[in-house]
C-alpha cells in the first residue's frame, strides 16, 4: 500500500514537472500499459483530447461494430468526443510525456506543425461527440491532426500491421497443415 502511495506521488510529481514545461499545441502522450492516450495541450493547463463519454454513447450496452470500438473501465464504446480536461486529470494514473516526435518525420515530407492559436482554435470548435475507430480516428489521428492538419496513429499502423500478419501467419499455418494432410 505503502509503495502504492509512493508511485503515485512520484507519477504525480513527474506529471506536474512536464506541464510546468508544455507548450500550447505540444502533443502529449499518456502511455498505459497496452497502448498510450494522447491529448494536445492548449494551455491554462488543459488538454483536449478524445475520449470516450459513457454518458452519450451508443455503444455502452456492449453492442459495437466490429473495428470501431475501445474499452473504457470495461465499457465497450464506439463514441467518443472531444473533450477539453485538466492536464493533471487525464495524467493521473501514468507518467506522462511530451511527444512531438512526428515533427522531424513530417517536417521531411513539407508538413509543420500549425501555428498555436489555429490548434487552440480548431480544438474549441471540434468538442462534441465523435465517431471513433482504432485504425482511422483515434486519440492519436486527432492529436496528429490538431497538431498537422494530418490525421497520423503509430499505434493504428502497428496494431493493423499486427493484425494483418497474424491473419496472414493463420492462413499460411491452415494451408501448410491442408498440405501435409494431403500428403498422408
Amino acid at each position: 500500500m505503502a509503495q502504492m502511495a509512493l508511485s503515485l506521488y512520484f507519477n504525480k510529481k513527474h506529471n506536474e514537472c512536464v506541464l510546468e514545461e508544455l507548450e500550447v499545441g505540444d502533443m502529449v502522450e499518456f502511455p498505459n500499459f497496452l497502448y498510450s492516450h494522447w491529448g494536445v495541450y492548449i494551455g491554462d493547463e488543459h488538454i483536449v483530447h478524445l475520449t470516450g463519454d459513457e454518458a452519450t454513447n451508443a455503444g455502452a450496452s456492449g453492442s459495437f461494430a466490429s473495428g470501431s470500438f475501445f474499452n473504457v473501465s470495461g465499457v465497450l464504446l464506439d463514441k467518443a468526443c472531444v473533450k477539453i480536461d485538466h492536464f493533471l486529470k487525464v495524467a493521473e494514473g501514468c507518467m506522462a510525456k511530451r511527444n512531438n516526435g512526428k515533427d522531424h518525420i513530417l517536417s521531411a515530407a513539407g508538413i509543420y506543425p500549425r501555428p498555436s492559436d489555429e490548434i487552440v482554435r480548431t480544438a474549441l470548435a471540434l468538442r462534441s461527440e465523435a465517431d471513433y475507430d482504432i485504425f482511422s480516428n483515434n486519440c492519436e489521428h486527432f492529436a496528429s491532426y490538431l497538431r498537422y492538419g494530418a490525421k497520423w496513429s503509430d499505434q493504428a499502423d502497428l496494431a493493423l500491421g499486427t493484425v494483418l500478419i497474424g491473419g496472414a501467419a493463420v492462413v499460411i499455418g491452415s494451408l501448410l497443415r491442408s498440405f501435409f494432410q494431403r500428403e498422408k
